[in-house]
């Protein structure tokens, strides 16, 4: 047999990059089906489990043993469960691994919301819209309804719920990345009180004021939040608008905010933030993506992706050099990148 030419083994790799991404959205469907159905739960109930014993579990009235466990082969090779044999029985059964291990809905920490947040049909559909925002069109939301998305999930209980859970969910597994931050660089010395604007349930302040119990922390958001969160006696909640105003506080916490606007409205949130903390000694602190930060290069990928889903709904996730210029703009004197081991970075802005 001949051996391949050189050009052949290129042709062969740039057919199967592009067959890769031509089914790309395939791995998207199937990770919501799998939490849909709930088999992160049921193996994670039950131990390792056979097919059959899999599919009695399934919420569905009927079920093709043959189809789902061609449905559960591409599962186990996008790496979500693994195969093993029972030494007794010999036959296969299906075990967790460490990511589906983050699917669990009821586990403390899970993924799962917010993964049903980011496939939601409808949200996931705005992917298809991207060429009219490069051509100058409004955002889809705006396109379709009107309105922003903010302003479609206001008056949505059902989206409201989920995002919320999602933002939760998110907020879970940060939050030992974000402690661990501002402890190593001493971020909150000097700190009496602290907002957190737009801080929906108040996950983020209150893992703040239990890793530093000295400082008094509020959450911010708007009012149909605020009256839907359960409320935690450690912390003040106050129901407003950042574009109007935010309360007056040695340090202003915005989280994963400023991403969802587009620079003219980030300068206006920024500005009133400024507007509330010391003139001599305030600090604004943003956690945000940094989309070239050289930090957990693993999240690459990630970063990028979250870079066009917010084009597509009329935010903007931002290099190093852009968030410098945005903050620069709003009059803010001098900040700080302090890397974290999350996707997002910490930045501190000084007044």
């Amino acid at each position: 047999m001949d051996t391949p030419k050189p050009y052949q083994n290129d042709e062969i790799k740039a057919q199967a990059e592009v067959w890769k991404h031509m089914y790309g959205f395939a791995k998207t469907i199937m990770l919501r089906s799998t939490i849909s159905l709930g088999i992160p739960d049921i193996i994670d109930n039950n131990g390792p489990v056979t097919l059959s014993q899999l599919a009695t579990h399934l919420p569905l009235k009927s079920i093709s043993i043959d189809r789902f466990h061609h449905f559960m082969r591409y599962l186990v090779h996008m790496k979500l469960f693994t195969i093993s044999t029972d030494h007794i029985t010999k036959e296969d059964k299906y075990e967790l691994t460490p990511a589906s291990k983050l699917l669990v809905q009821g586990h403390q920490k899970s993924l799962a919301p917010y993964v049903m947040l980011q496939t939601h049909p409808e949200g996931f559909s705005i992917w298809s819209h991207v060429i009219d925002v490069l051509d100058g069109k409004k955002p889809y939301w705006e396109s379709t309804y009107g309105i922003s998305m903010y302003q479609k999930t206001e008056g949505d209980p059902e989206i409201n719920e989920i995002l919320n859970d999602a933002m939760t969910s998110h907020s879970k597994f940060m939050l030992p990345a974000l402690v661990s931050g501002l402890m190593k660089e001493n971020v909150l010395d000097g700190v009496a009180s602290i907002v957190d604007v737009g801080g929906n349930s108040g996950v983020v302040a209150k893992a703040i004021v239990d890793a530093f119990p000295d400082v008094k922390c509020s959450v911010m958001d708007l009012n149909h939040v605020i009256e839907s969160v359960i409320k935690d006696p450690k912390l003040d909640y106050v129901a407003g608008d950042m574009f109007t105003s935010v309360p007056n506080a040695d340090a202003i916490l915005l989280k994963s905010t400023l991403h969802n606007y587009e620079d003219d409205d980030c300068i206006k949130i920024l500005r009133k933030a400024k507007e509330a903390i010391p003139s001599s000694g305030g600090k604004v602190i943003l956690v945000e993506i940094v989309v070239d930060i050289e930090n957990l290069p693993q999240f690459t990928a990630a970063r990028l992706s979250m870079e066009v889903d917010m084009m597509l709904m009329g935010g903007k996730e931002r290099t190093k050099k852009e968030w410098e210029d945005l903050l620069r703009k709003a009059s803010f004197t001098y900040h700080q990148v302090i890397p974290i081991m999350a996707i997002e970075s910490i930045i501190v802005a000084y007044s």
